[in-house]
């Protein structure tokens, strides 16, 4: 039964309430002390508070605001007279939910409570959809100050709420997933399923049978009808990832499920209506493939509704830092650990190309927190490669002073020559990297990169 608390400073009210409310089964406890009835709503659970406005009275305002420090959802309906209205309306205004007039009306204020409480539990229940979106997005929020990101993520929000076909298109790891759960979430389609394939992933000749669905044992007298990834989705959302992988055959189905918006399971002649969004992701431009007859051309129109290409990390450096933080919080808190990470560290991460974009950086933080045990992560728990620019792994021998037949090319030499003064300020440093790094005028992520370069 429903728990509901009372507060009125007036017995007899709070008699007639509780009285109303135990006849139609709710479980109801009364206070006229707001200290008492803090204490309760701090101790116990209760899904809906009546609040009395005999005046515009300060303790029943103390106890509106302290309702919503504990429990910002829990629904509160304010009693008052009928001639005092304008006291419930500054009520509703500071957070009460809405208001009933006395004296009371037993059938309106009964309806009154079913309507507040079925509000408050859809409100629940978005807030815990949401959440579980969260935990399924691989990066919780959208993270970016970029403005070309901000551009990305202002169109998601105008296409969303529409069925039109999205394609994505970015480098491998660069949330192309998120943003296609992004799209279902704030799409009407978002109470329904939302599923991921990987095309490229798929087993060889098994593409149809995975999207389309297939018969089993179609020769016995009993066959079992498999849906597939479209079917099991119906009315929600599907994203394709790496479709370029998808062999001719499937594309040419596609098109035809996209045209006519029905399917036909491998092994029967039945056709089935399928009413799904479609998400698709490419790391590579899909319009040159139409050129070389790799991709069906009337399936890239049909798909290239609205086309979205995704930045990768080293073009929005400023986003590393905000990211860095977000899985600091995600994975400490999964680690159940508290754990930080040092400005030196933060700088090394912002300069480094990150080839595999987000998903590197996150499983490198993933990693970084699980293996911490000091409570703050330094340069020293970076891995090599973070220090290294990509340059030709090419064995020199050491050059030696106008010796012509150890010519080397010039870019070499420069890196040789520049690790040997770097050494030299070093020392005259004292061992003080940020010191050299200041003397030298260049970045600590920049002193750090070049100084675990391989320069043999």
């Amino acid at each position: 039964m429903p728990k509901v608390l009372v507060f009125s400073q007036d017995d007899s009210l709070n008699c007639e309430l509780s009285d109303l409310l135990s006849q139609n089964c709710y479980t109801v406890s009364t206070f006229s002390r707001v200290d008492e009835a803090i204490n309760a709503i701090r101790e116990e659970s209760y899904d809906l508070i009546f609040i009395d406005f005999p005046q515009n009275n300060l303790l029943s305002q103390e106890l509106v605001a302290s309702v919503h420090c504990f429990h910002d959802l829990l629904p509160i309906i304010v009693l008052t007279d009928a001639d005092k209205v304008d006291i419930a309306y500054r009520a509703v205004k500071n957070g009460a939910t809405t208001y009933v007039t006395k004296p009371l009306n037993a059938d309106a204020l009964l309806l009154t409570m079913s309507i507040t409480l079925s509000n408050a539990n859809i409100m629940i229940e978005n807030l815990l959809y949401k959440r579980s979106l969260q935990k399924t997005d691989g990066f919780s929020t959208l993270v970016t100050s970029s403005e070309p990101m901000l551009k990305i993520y202002a169109l998601i929000e105008k296409i969303a709420p529409s069925d039109s076909p999205v394609m994505l298109r970015g480098e491998a790891g660069t949330g192309k997933e998120t943003i296609a759960r992004r799209i279902h979430a704030k799409s009407r389609r978002g109470k329904y399923g939302f599923a991921k394939l990987d095309c490229a992933a798929l087993p060889g000749n098994m593409e149809d049978a995975e999207l389309f669905g297939y018969v089993r044992d179609i020769d016995s007298e009993h066959p079992e009808n498999i849906p597939g990834v479209f079917e099991e989705n119906n009315s929600g959302t599907v994203f394709l990832d790496n479709i370029d992988a998808l062999p001719m055959n499937t594309q040419i189905k596609m098109l035809y499920m996209l045209r006519n918006k029905k399917i036909q399971r491998n092994g029967s002649s039945k056709m089935t209506n399928i009413d799904v969004r479609l998400v698709v992701g490419s790391t590579c431009d899909l319009y040159s493939k139409t050129i070389t007859r790799e991709f069906c051309e009337d399936l890239y129109k049909k798909l290239n509704v609205v086309p979205i290409v995704l930045l990768p990390l080293r073009e929005r450096r400023k986003d590393i830092p905000r990211l860095v933080e977000d899985f600091l919080m995600r994975f400490a808190n999964e680690n159940s650990k508290n754990v930080d990470i040092s400005s030196q560290a933060l700088a090394v991460l912002c300069e480094y190309d990150w080839p595999g974009n987000i998903t590197q950086l996150e499983n490198l933080v993933e990693r970084l927190v699980a293996a911490n045990e000091t409570g703050r992560i330094g340069c020293d728990e970076l891995p090599d490669e973070l220090f290294r620019e990509v340059i030709p792994e090419v064995k020199w021998g050491k050059i030696v002073n106008d010796k012509l037949d150890d010519i080397i090319p010039l870019k070499k030499y420069l890196q040789l020559q520049e690790r040997l003064y770097m050494e030299k300020v070093l020392e005259h440093s004292g061992g003080d990297k940020c010191l050299a790094a200041k003397k030298l005028d260049i970045s600590l992520a920049s002193f750090y990169r070049k100084w675990h370069e391989d320069m043999l």
